[in-house]
């Protein structure tokens, strides 16, 4: 027998209906990471949960409330998602980026959009889908396909990514013990934060105009190292060919096959620095402290890394007319001073 939570506005149900949901995150490592907040608690809920991504399907063992898998082949994608009795995709998944019209694809899948969402894709949500099912799979589902549109369920920027797939979870799912855990659990052969003075920085992100100067982050680093630090850099193997040669003479910028690979190099890291990038939201998830340099002076930064204790710094002065002023009013010692507060947060708490 699964206990499963249903909707809001009914009660706790025991069911003996087993329902496989298959969860497709946006190809982005950060919002991947805040949509294992939905997969964790609808695991929680007794749903039988399985995450596509690429990204964690390397993960499978470190994630044991659910199951992760790598992306399907292009060619294979409509036919793997049918053994599923319900998909719940975000609006920046490989789902969105088919030819297939938004309104068919709305009638077999559930959208359910970290970012903004087109109303094409959430009109009759699941409908075809559900006709399809058991009346009692149907049953428990339907309040889940009913859930589709913005993940975002509280009017204020203040509240964090994993702070408003928690409420989500609450209010639109009906998961009321919804928390932020996504039971991560990690090897015996790591151990958390191993190297307390190795700092990762992340100096890139799929969005240029995020990125402080890759001269800053070097000058940065060169003080780090002067204070007893260990600076090493982060690069995806996209990044490295155009890159790595910046930072290399002077400091480490090791490999990684993949998520899993990075993982446990930033789990057994001390802190991480970064552009509002999937590392930063990866190494929070993992528990590792993190600093985010973000270009906007007055905004919530709901993006901003969601789990543990965590730093952001911001320009001294913000002009939005000018796209690039805040890497000049982002200076190095502002990074720095903004480090040192969350170093010395973190050693209080020792």
């Amino acid at each position: 027998m699964a206990e499963v939570l249903t909707h809001a506005d009914t009660h706790l149900s025991v069911v003996s209906a087993d329902c496989r949901i298959a969860l497709v995150p946006s190809m982005g490592l950060g919002d991947g990471c805040v949509y294992l907040v939905l997969a964790a608690n609808l695991a929680r809920a007794g749903y039988r949960v399985t995450v596509l991504s690429n990204h964690f399907g390397p993960l499978n063992d470190w994630l044991p409330l659910f199951e992760t898998r790598p992306l399907p082949l292009p060619a294979d994608t409509f036919a793997a998602l049918g053994g599923f009795d319900l998909v719940i995709s975000d609006m920046g998944s490989m789902l969105t980026r088919y030819t297939e019209a938004a309104e068919e694809l709305a009638k077999r899948y559930v959208f359910v959009g970290t970012l903004k969402v087109d109303s094409r894709f959430v009109q009759d949500s699941a409908v075809d889908t559900l006709a399809r099912l058991p009346s009692e799979k149907a049953r428990l589902l339907a309040p889940l396909a009913a859930a589709a549109g913005p993940l975002r369920c509280l009017p204020d920027d203040s509240v964090s990514m994993v702070e408003q797939a928690v409420a989500f979870c609450r209010m639109r799912l009906g998961l009321s013990d919804a928390s932020s855990d996504i039971g991560l659990q990690m090897p015996s052969t790591l151990q958390h934060r191993r190297h307390a003075r190795r700092v990762m920085l992340h100096p890139l992100s799929y969005n240029v105009k995020k990125n402080w100067p890759h001269k800053k982050y070097l000058r940065l680093a060169r003080r780090l190292r002067r204070e007893g630090f260990e600076p090493q850099f982060v690069l995806s193997p996209k990044e490295r060919a155009a890159w790595a040669q910046r930072f290399e003479p002077e400091f480490a910028v090791p490999q990684f096959a993949n998520a899993r690979e990075l993982a446990a190099h930033l789990y057994e890291s001390g802190y991480v620095i970064g552009n509002d990038s999937g590392v930063g939201h990866l190494a929070s998830a993992l528990g590792v402290p993190v600093l985010t340099l973000y270009r906007k002076r007055r905004d919530g930064f709901c993006w901003r890394p969601g789990w543990g204790d965590n730093e952001v710094v911001r320009p001294l002065i913000s002009l939005g007319s000018i796209k690039r002023a805040w890497m000049v009013f982002l200076g190095v010692s502002r990074a720095e001073r903004a480090f040192k507060r969350l170093v010395a947060r973190c050693e209080a708490a020792q």
